[in-house]
């Protein structure tokens, strides 16, 4: 038999659950916003605080993993791949380098007319570079011994950008590549593969990569081809192409 204290004292603390509950809702709610507000505090002061690292060097590069900067005849060394930069071209016509208009087409660059001129204020840089696989493997060649492929999956470096753009304090901005004579067919996975190329380790590949330049800014500013562009902007090493446009030689 449950004597008549029990029953109230039971029924008291029944009658207090929901008055605890409340109370814990309310905490985890202001809880929670508290948390939000914080997080987007947090997200707002990471915007505010951006800080471009991104530092073009003045003086000429002593060897291949140098920071300085590196021209004509140089060989940059990085990550396991060489890339010698042997040669760069300022072209009003695609046909003046032998490219074929098909493949701008294909990128959906407007700015190539039929007769291979380019249309706009703009002309086509491109450099002839050779790409030496020394020991580099990606990581999915690394990892997954059912892979199809046995040679290791390269991306081309594809950027270039103006010295003003590349240490802007909202950039670096640089200029996505327009061509590249080795790049995988353009229906393998809708074509985002476009700038991936197999190379052997041992393998090295002549190789030609353009881009389609405002000419107001190449007459005027200093250009860069990026070599690290997929990394740290800190860490970024650059040959010097143009300067005021022309082509910029090594001293």
């Amino acid at each position: 038999m449950i004597e008549k204290g029990a029953i109230s004292v039971n029924l008291k603390r029944i009658k207090g659950v929901p008055f605890l509950c409340l109370i814990f809702s309310l905490f985890t709610a202001c809880s929670y916003r508290e948390f939000e507000d914080s997080l987007k505090q947090e997200l707002n002061n990471d915007e505010d605080t951006h800080v471009n690292e991104a530092v073009v060097p003045e003086q000429p590069a002593e060897d291949e993993e140098d920071d300085g900067l590196f021209f004509i005849g140089d060989t940059i060394a990085r990550g396991g791949v060489e890339y010698t930069l042997n040669d760069v071209h300022i072209s009003k016509n695609i046909n003046e380098v032998g490219l074929d208009k098909a493949e701008f087409n294909s990128l959906g660059y407007p700015l190539v007319n039929d007769d291979g001129s380019i249309n706009g204020n703009h002309q086509l840089v491109t450099v002839d570079v050779t790409i030496k696989n020394v020991n580099y493997t990606d990581y999915e060649l690394r990892t997954n011994p059912d892979l199809e492929r046995d040679k290791p999956n390269l991306f081309i470096e594809g950027l270039i950008g103006f010295k003003n753009d590349l240490e802007d304090p909202n950039g670096p901005f640089t200029i996505e590549l327009a061509y590249f004579s080795h790049h995988a067919p353009f229906d393998q996975n809708l074509g985002k593969d476009y700038r991936q190329f197999l190379l052997d380790h041992g393998e090295e590949v002549d190789a030609i990569v353009g881009w389609i330049v405002p000419i107001d800014q190449l007459n005027e500013e200093p250009l860069y081809y990026l070599n690290g562009s997929e990394g740290r902007a800190e860490d970024q090493q650059y040959f010097h192409i143009m300067y005021e446009g022309e082509i910029v030689y090594r001293d």
